[in-house]
């Protein structure tokens, strides 16, 4: 392929790419009132419980980083063990207390991936969404996402331990940077193949590593496509995760547990809340784009298949 051909076929995926964002955003405004349901009854919840989550468990996590660093530098074996002791005890209550988040934090995050995944395709596809779809369709195929993203959990954290597990055994700065890059570029990737197999078992009778597999099979031509648009929502993700760490870091953190009955409230205010809800409509719009992804990988198969036999 010439120079010349690789510049048309980048062009081509990165209009792609672009496409399937605005007709994202002509889906969102085509069906303004659902949209809004979910955003307000799903995602804006699951961006608040996130949000108290980092902001109320900060403290505690400071307080275990600073007991063992200063394990680390005990004059006595006495001593440290003592500090380890109670670097211990904090992170078990950390880990109970990040478990109340759990259960409710995945049931939002299921019913809202299921509800906007459902409304979009629909809606693509010129059919009528509704509140009464969006809950049909949360009762007939909440087991198959379930199960997918089960799969997705476990697969995202081998991933991250893998390239981490390489990364640590490696000496020279410049080897873990090279690590860091590819291992970042491929979690992109890997995040788009995943978001591609939830959908496929929202929409599909497929689930767990079979719509993980057909996701990507799917998505055979437009990877890179795939790509872009994963890489976009991360890069917003990542610019909010920024500026609420910024604002975790501004904000008292000697206070330990007494804290966690009082970050909540704060975040009510101002900018805190206009995060909360950016947030809750980027992790919205990431399903819509997903699913438009997916519609437009499977319309473009299903035209090839059909061109091949004839």
């Amino acid at each position: 392929m010439s120079e010349r051909d690789d510049d048309i076929y980048l062009e081509s995926f990165s209009l792609s790419a672009l496409k399937a964002l605005v007709s994202s955003f002509k889906i969102l405004l085509r069906n303004p009132i659902l949209h809004l349901s979910i955003f307000a009854l799903a995602t804006v919840p699951l961006s608040l419980l996130l949000f108290s989550l980092s902001i109320s468990s900060r403290p505690i996590e400071s307080k275990i980083y600073s007991l063992e660093a200063l394990a680390i530098v005990a004059p006595t074996r006495f001593e440290a063990r003592q500090i380890w002791k109670e670097s211990r005890e904090e992170t078990v209550s950390l880990l109970r207390y990040k478990a109340l988040f759990c259960l409710p934090s995945y049931l939002l995050s299921l019913i809202a991936t299921i509800t906007a995944v459902n409304s979009t395709a629909l809606t693509y596809d010129g059919k009528l969404a509704n509140f009464d779809t969006a809950v049909k369709a949360v009762r007939l195929t909440w087991k198959r996402p379930l199960v997918t993203s089960i799969y997705v959990y476990g697969i995202t954290c081998a991933y991250s331990i893998l390239w981490r597990m390489l990364a640590a055994v490696l000496d020279t700065p410049i080897l873990k940077l090279a690590v860091f890059a590819v291992a970042s570029v491929l979690e992109v990737y890997a995040m788009a193949v995943l978001s591609v197999g939830m959908v496929v078992s929202i929409i599909d009778d497929r689930f767990g590593l079979d719509a993980i597999r057909v996701g990507s099979n799917l998505m055979e031509g437009r990877r890179f496509c795939g790509w872009v648009l994963s890489g976009c929502l991360v890069l917003i993700s990542f610019f909010i995760g920024s500026e609420l760490e910024a604002l975790i870091e501004g904000q008292d953190t000697s206070s330990g547990w007494s804290s966690f009955s009082v970050s909540p409230v704060m975040m009510y205010g101002g900018y805190k809340a206009g995060l909360i809800c950016l947030f809750g409509f980027v992790v919205l719009w990431s399903y819509i784009v997903t699913t438009v992804f997916y519609c437009d990988c499977k319309r473009r198969h299903a035209s090839r298949r059909e061109r091949h036999l004839r």
